[in-house]
């Protein structure tokens, strides 16, 4: 290869490697959020919960009530022949 040839192979790979940049760059921009003002569309008397906030604390409390089942706190271990833990396929078995 010529000097004229490396050159133009430098100059391509420093190109696509800027256009990676750039495209890398926009993909990870961070977009600016507007906040959203939402109004009621039922007006509640003084003192009513929101339908959105009573299904919130339902399921809240329905979340933190019904967590586990009910376990009866025994551990049973039965032993298991399995090809790690086989007499016969032990490293030290030696053959006389």
């Amino acid at each position: 290869m010529n000097l004229l040839q490396i050159s133009l192979l430098l100059t391509i790979f420093r190109g696509v490697a800027a256009y990676f940049k750039k495209q890398d760059a926009k993909k990870n921009e961070v977009k600016e959020i507007k906040p959203v003002t939402v109004k009621p569309t039922v007006k509640l008397a003084e003192g009513e919960i929101p339908a959105e906030v009573q299904a919130a604390i339902g399921m809240a409390l329905y979340l933190s009530t019904n967590l586990h089942d009910e376990e009866s706190n025994v551990i049973t271990i039965e032993r298991r022949v399995t090809s790690w833990n086989d007499k016969n396929y032990g490293v030290r078995h030696w053959k006389r």
